[in-house]
């Protein structure tokens, strides 16, 4: 078996992939104003690269004129557990839809699931075939298994808490604690209770005035916050926040591991500071801190910002993602219509620029907001969006911006599949730093990435080699989006398949840069098409989003010293007058 796919596993099952570094291939704490460039709404399933910031964004669903399928909420998982699944909700037919998590193929639509309140489903945070919600008629809260549609009555919600109104469990903050064992609920605005599956314990909240909101679990089960008050596992209030009251928030964790509520804040706590975007406070200390603010030379919180911090299978920790509608609504400041994700460590916070929504709220209020989800790993951001130019605010679709994490843990023995568009051809290449056993590659390509692959050519493999190779096929019938997929056959006719790649001939997209010699020594080249504008600016980051070199060139070419640079991967973004030129990665030896 070929050593060259060897770690093929960890690419086609993201949800894997627990302890990544999600800055890969981003930059760190980038304040450079990078304005929305004016792109065509993609076809169904197809993507493109974002020109402002080099990341893949992806529409998953075909809403049509006049529809709505929007993500669920930012608080509100998307993916399952394994990220095999997903749910969308179809606002305009007020029903869920089930789609496979990775493909983001059409699975079914869930007629049989009829929550209280349309944005509270929750999947379990372990078990990829469950999730719970509270049923509309009954207020029956009910453990669905998604492969049989078996359903469990857990408890009602009325009767176990006496009652004699309505059972709800509230506004915004809502989730389950991340064991999948404590939730809550309000009676009337008037009484609030939380729930223990695995002991069947009813907690009565010591809270005068509950109003619209219930309190919301933390991550470990053993405190709540309601109202910027924190409370004990026993529903005592142990403490309040400095923040001057509730704005759009999600709890999750800190890096450390302790509970954390992140919200933004439009002016400063009871306190003092605390204003910002997106604002970390810390529910054992009561401590607060920024995470974006104008203090470290962000603008004003933009409005309708929205955070998730739900990347719960990320073991790094304190991972979220957010999206911000801004004032302006047009993309060219800093953070306007901007997605963006970021660790949350105190003392060392770090935030990564993802990309354009493209969406404000004009002609859909509410559902024309983002409303960003992360994934369990952390690797792909869920949002809405009714696109800017021509498509804008014709229909509400579901969009996934794959970060650089996403694809990045390539099998160790290929150093790149990549390819580009030529005049009348796509070029495709690849380099192996070693082979076992390998007879034949085999180049396939496909319409949607998906289905249909069809082969395109093939070549001969080298064997068992421990020498770097470069082999290199072309396309020369290539369509206007191709997508391609590289697979390795063994002497004994066994097969193993890279990750997937698109090559892009109409839409605006950043080109998939090489870096020449890589790994390198003392210095490498990255070649690219020029944009024939003015100066071209190349960025050289590492791991971590941290700049190590920048600078301008008039040709089509960028030579880099490597030889002060530490041993790692590297990678680097060209930029011309239209947006990103292209994108890649090398690694210094």
């Amino acid at each position: 078996m070929t050593r060259l796919f060897s770690l093929l596993a960890i690419c086609t099952l993201p949800a894997l992939l627990t302890a990544q570094n999600l800055g890969e291939g981003l930059l760190r704490d980038d304040l450079t104003l990078r304005p929305l460039r004016d792109v065509p709404k993609p076809a169904y399933l197809e993507s493109f690269t974002d020109p402002s910031f080099g990341t893949t964004i992806r529409r998953i669903s075909d809403a049509g004129p006049g529809n709505l399928i929007v993500p669920m909420y930012s608080t509100v998982q998307a993916w399952n557990a394994d990220e095999s699944r997903m749910i969308l909700l179809n606002q305009t037919r007020d029903r869920h839809v089930l789609l496979d998590g990775t493909t983001y193929a059409f699975v079914r639509q869930l007629d049989d699931v009829r929550p209280a309140d349309v944005e509270q489903i929750f999947w379990d945070f372990d078990d990829p075939d469950v999730f719970y919600y509270p049923e509309g008629n009954t207020r029956d809260f009910i453990r669905y298994t998604v492969s049989t549609g078996a359903k469990e009555t857990i408890v009602n919600l009325e009767g176990i808490s006496n009652c004699t109104g309505t059972a709800e469990m509230g506004n915004d903050v809502q989730m389950m604690s991340w064991d999948s064992d404590v939730f809550t609920w309000r009676c009337d605005g008037v009484t609030a209770f939380s729930y223990s599956i695995s002991t069947a314990e009813l907690t009565t909240f010591a809270i005068s005035a509950v109003n619209d909101v219930a309190p919301a679990a933390a991550p470990s089960g053993n405190r709540y916050y309601h109202q910027t008050d924190v409370y004990a596992a026993d529903g005592t209030k142990t403490g309040d926040l400095n923040e001057t009251g509730g704005e759009h928030a999600c709890l999750g964790k800190l890096a450390n591991g302790n509970d954390a509520y992140f919200a933004i804040s439009f002016a400063e706590g009871p306190r003092g500071g605390c204003l910002g975007d997106i604002i970390a406070h810390d529910l054992t200390t009561g401590d607060c801190f920024p995470v974006i603010s104008q203090a470290q030379g962000y603008d004003y919180s933009q409005s309708g910002t929205h955070i998730s911090a739900l990347a719960h299978k990320n073991t790094q920790g304190g991972w979220l993602a957010a999206s911000m509608v801004g004032y302006d609504r047009d993309g060219q400041a800093l953070l306007d219509q901007e997605l963006v994700i970021a660790r949350v460590e105190r003392g060392n916070v770090a935030v990564y620029r993802i990309g354009h929504h493209r969406s404000d709220e004009d002609q859909f209020d509410y559902y024309g907001e983002p409303h960003a989800v992360i994934s369990p790993t952390g690797t792909r951001v869920l949002f809405g969006s009714d696109w800017s130019g021509a498509d804008d605010g014709e229909s509400v679709d579901s969009y996934v911006v794959e970060l650089p994490a996403y694809s990045v843990a390539l099998p160790v023995d290929l150093v790149f599949f990549t390819g580009r568009a030529l005049d009348k051809s796509n070029e495709l290449t690849w380099r192996t730093a070693a082979e076992e056993n390998t007879e034949y590659y085999l180049l396939r390509r496909s319409t949607d990435g998906v289905t249909n692959w069809k082969e395109v050519a093939r070549t001969q493999g080298a064997g068992s080699s421990t020498a770097e190779r470069r082999y290199q096929l072309s396309d020369p019938n290539p369509l206007p989006t191709t997508f391609y997929r590289l697979s390795s056959i063994d002497f004994d006719g066994s097969e193993q398949r890279s990750d997937v790649i698109q090559i892009n001939r109409t839409t605006l997209a950043a080109n998939a840069l090489t870096a020449f010699p890589n790994p390198a020594a003392t210095h490498t080249v990255v070649k690219f098409d020029h944009p024939g504008r003015g100066l071209v600016s190349v960025d050289v980051f590492t791991a971590n989003g941290e700049v190590v070199t920048r600078g301008p060139t008039h040709s089509g070419e960028f030579e880099i010293n490597t030889e002060s640079l530490a041993t790692g991967l590297y990678f680097f973004r060209v930029y011309g007058a239209e947006g990103v030129v292209g994108t890649g990665r090398f690694i210094k030896r």
